[in-house]
């Protein structure tokens, strides 16, 4: 079999011929190019099979990909950042592996991709150290600044009750510290199976993580591979509780490290690749569908990078050759109201919603509601309620119950429970600027809909309808600074309070998040709730309190 690997090494693979492409450079990369071989007959390699391995340092979009008849795999371990292009790219390929399956599941239908499978990045096979050994009861390497501000709570909990000083190293130098050490707390960005889980379980450390579910579960077996919690209070003592039975640990940390060398090192990676491929079988897809669905894939990807506005002429360029497209169309609006070509919106906008086409019409299912989405934004960010209100009527049976907006506040919040209803709650990884960029997700519109508070009253739903957003989101520490002022605004309320504690606690805030707690704990129990409060609260809460 002829085998095309891109930034990944199957090692050894006797019986088949390997080519194997390191790519130095980001940006579009014609996969035709990756097939010249002076060696080969005719001088192109000729693939049975292409696997690309997502590049964390770059990206790389290969294009072309549709010219190949073979299948194509993508590993995506890094799309807890990456999802919101990764939905596009991985179109291109047959079968889309990740650690991450739970936050492609999340997304909705339209979204969604047709082949995903549960794939997390290799461990190593690492001498075994006996606990007794080990000179660090706790460690954590990672980077740590205000930039994340719940790993820098999360470090400050870690030294200021339990002497853990985090640090950085290099990657030989931080598995010789995890070898030397016997629990290793985690945290990630977005609640994902991260590299450190991995790693540390590579090592025979004792892991604490985060409950991330399924996409934790289908690689170590939680509670006697791995321990879990909840929040700020659960890692507290458990920390505290491994440090005074040292046997648990040990016997934690081995078994981890013996399901790494029993499923997760690097020649089981390459076995469980090599066994796909006979099932596997390429494709079809047109060049006209391959072409549009890599130039969004390119351009959703830079819209979220820094240097976005350098790029707006050409990624506009990728677009104009289309073919007409709702995708498209609904692209092309968004960067021309990014741009600031607002004029030039005005008209596509005005041309979209009096074109008679039936991809725009609400009976051709979701597909028509990413366009209108658009549509609805443009309208908002031009002061068009009229043009706004056309939109919504034809998205308005997803949710009938909803008012007819009467000004532009009430439409980004009627918008965002649209979006929210058909499951488009947030993109992880996209740098959302609620000054220029279009919104496609109802935490994205409800953000925007800040622009348009006219007064207290919407000040307050605004809060509110923020606050829900990111409850249906992976980034609790958003939710901190709205549930405290929803707590402020309601000072008698122990719900709000109790919501606010607990917001204190996802983030790592655990000595605000107990008084907190005990404060909504006493207002319930003035306003004679006891029974309501000791229902509504955490267990492990409920036993520090009442």
């Amino acid at each position: 079999m002829n085998i095309l690997l891109i930034d990944y090494d199957l090692g050894e693979m006797p019986g088949h011929n390997v080519r194997r492409v390191n790519l130095d450079a980001a940006g579009i990369v014609p996969v035709q190019r990756l097939l010249e071989d002076s060696s080969s007959e005719g001088g192109i390699f000729r693939p049975d099979v292409v696997i690309q391995m997502e590049h964390i340092g770059r990206r790389i979009f290969l294009s072309g990909l549709a010219e190949l008849g073979c299948p194509k795999i993508f590993w995506a371990v890094d799309s807890h950042l990456n999802l919101f292009w990764q939905r596009w790219y991985g179109r291109l390929f047959d079968v889309v592996l990740t650690p991450h399956k739970s936050l492609f599941a999340a997304m909705p239908g339209e979204w969604r991709l047709r082949d995903v499978r549960s794939l997390a990045i290799p461990g190593s096979a690492r001498q075994w150290r006996p606990h007794g050994a080990r000179s660090h009861a706790a460690s954590f390497v990672g980077r740590i600044d205000q930039n994340r501000l719940q790993r820098f709570r999360f470090a400050q909990l870690l030294e200021q009750r339990h002497g853990v000083v985090p640090c950085i190293l290099s990657f030989q130098d931080m598995l010789a510290l995890y070898d030397d050490t016997r629990t290793l707390p985690n945290e990630s960005i977005c609640r994902e199976f991260n590299f450190r889980i991995m790693e540390g379980a590579s090592c025979g450390c004792c892991v604490l993580t985060e409950d991330i579910g399924e996409d934790l579960a289908v690689n170590f077996e939680p509670g006697s591979e791995v321990l879990t919690y909840k929040h700020a209070l659960e890692l507290d003592d458990l920390l505290s509780f491994l440090a005074v039975r040292p046997a648990i640990a040990e016997k934690i940390g081995k078994a981890a490290q013996q399901r790494v060398l029993k499923s997760h090192l690097h020649e089981h990676r390459t076995a469980r690749l090599m066994g796909m491929l006979p099932s596997l079988a390429a494709q079809t897809m047109d060049h006209s569908t391959a072409e549009r669905v890599f130039a969004l894939a390119c351009i959703q990807w830079a819209r979220s990078n820094p240097a976005y506005e350098k790029h707006l002429p050409a990624l506009g360029a990728l677009l104009e050759h289309l073919p007409p497209h709702p995708d498209v169309q609904a692209m092309r609006l968004r960067l021309l109201m990014e741009s600031g070509q607002l004029e030039h919106a005005r008209s596509l906008l005005v041309m979209i919603l009096k074109a008679d086409d039936s991809s725009s019409r609400p009976n051709d299912g979701e597909r028509s509601f990413d366009l209108h989405t658009a549509c609805a934004v443009a309208a908002l960010r031009l002061g068009e309620l009229p043009l706004f209100l056309t939109c919504f009527e034809q998205q308005w049976h997803l949710c009938p119950d909803l008012p007819v907006p009467r000004d532009l506040f009430e439409a980004c919040i009627a918008w965002a429970d649209l979006l929210a209803g058909t499951g488009r709650i947030c993109q992880p990884g996209f740098h959302f600027d609620r000054t220029r960029h279009c919104p496609e997700t109802a935490f994205e519109m409800a953000q925007m809909a800040q622009q348009f508070i006219t007064g207290d009253e919407s000040a307050r739903q605004w809060v509110q309808k923020i606050a829900q957003c990111t409850d249906k989101t992976p980034f609790y520490s958003l939710a901190l600074d709205y549930k405290a002022q929803i707590s402020l605004d309601a000072p008698e309320d122990w719900r709000s309070s109790l919501a606010y504690a607990t917001a204190c606690l996802n983030t790592f805030l655990l000595d605000d998040g107990l008084a907190e707690a005990s404060h909504a704990y006493e207002l319930a129990r003035s306003a004679g709730r006891e029974d309501a409060f000791a229902v509504a609260v955490d267990p492990l809460l409920r036993r520090r309190l009442i």
